[in-house]
């Protein structure tokens, strides 16, 4: 269907489309990130620029949730294990195991590179992440030609098979960001998913955009227009975007600097439902912890606890789900080496 192309789409492109409801067991698991692997040290760290400061670049469109995201916790089942291995300066390696009651044992190994041409502060490319387990591969390769233009390739292989693949390339303006991507699909044959994102800065403080997601194949042909806009004042923003198959509210404010609160809505058209979540993320720098909670009208609890040791590199973390409506609890323990 049109709604499951479309949550299959934001899933691949970014780690951000995924609903706050959709509790991925290995999300917890610190990722290989661009930022772990290229982040100078401090008195290598460059000021940005005037041109940089000034500019009022709205990020891109699927990135509008962003914020209300981060707030929320991602609770898992059962016991996993994962290990990050710096091999060289711009090479990383993973290991990753997850135990749990209501599936057999699962392994991931990942690699992830980053080379040596540097546009700011943090960000270094090319970058390419790989991983593979459960007979599945997965490959990314991001590079930025210019501060502006930014391209990114994304490929999933099963049993020996193209699963899926994705390419989209995005431009950032002084006030606007472009980008068009299509996933599985192809010029010659037309088929598969393409989708154009815009996002307008119109103030300081407000942006405007749009998504437009078009389908072919299947022996059917559908398109999307979705509109949205975000409102950001000081530490507190507002979000929305709303379409033909669904509507997102979003509300994020920090408190101070250990105190973060966002608020959801979410209705599906097609499933007749409608949801409202209510996150908090508290950080604690003494004592190296973070802990997010979240309740929803679901009956839904949610909380993931996480403990780091200054004289180790180790993490530990702790993770619980209840839902009070279906009486259905998870409960979850981690292990984080480097």
């Amino acid at each position: 269907s049109k709604q499951w192309y479309q949550r299959r789409v934001r899933g691949v492109m970014g780690n951000v489309a995924a609903t706050a409801k959709t509790y991925d067991p290995l999300a917890s698991v610190p990722e290989l990130t661009v930022e772990s692997l290229s982040e100078p040290k401090k008195a290598e760290e460059e000021p940005p620029s005037s041109s940089s400061s000034s500019s009022h670049n709205p990020g891109s469109f699927e990135q509008l949730p962003q914020k209300t995201k981060e707030v929320f916790p991602s609770p898992f089942e059962g016991c996993k294990f994962a290990w990050n291995k710096m091999i060289t300066e711009r090479f990383q390696a993973s290991h990753s195991i997850l135990m749990s009651s209501f599936k057999p044992p699962a392994y991931k190994f990942g690699a992830t590179y980053v080379g040596s041409k540097k546009l700011g502060p943090n960000e270094h490319y090319p970058v390419l992440i790989s991983e593979y387990g459960g007979g599945v591969v997965q490959v990314q390769a991001i590079h930025s030609f210019t501060k502006e233009v930014q391209a990114k390739a994304v490929v999933h292989a099963t049993d020996k098979t193209w699963s899926m693949y994705q390419g989209d390339i995005g431009y950032k303006g002084n006030d606007f960001s472009i980008q068009l991507t299509g996933v599985n699909a192809s010029i010659i044959n037309p088929q598969g998913i393409w989708v154009a994102h815009y996002l307008q800065s119109v103030t300081n403080k407000l942006a405007l955009g749009g998504e437009l997601l078009f389908q072919h194949g299947m022996g059917a042909k559908n398109a999307a227009l979705t509109l949205g806009g975000r409102f950001r004042d000081g530490d507190s923003e507002f979000m929305v975007k709303t379409g033909e198959q669904s509507t997102n509210f979003g509300y994020y404010v920090k408190g101070n600097d250990q105190v973060e609160c966002a608020v959801e809505f979410e209705y599906v058209k097609q499933m007749g439902e409608s949801i409202t979540t209510f996150g908090y993320a508290v950080d604690l720098p003494k004592g190296l912890s973070k802990f997010r909670g979240s309740i929803d009208t679901d009956w839904s609890v949610a909380g993931v606890l996480e403990k780091r040791f200054e004289a180790f590199p180790f993490a530990f973390t702790l993770s619980g789900l209840l839902n009070h409506k279906k009486k259905q609890a998870k409960f979850g323990i981690g292990f984080t080496i480097g």
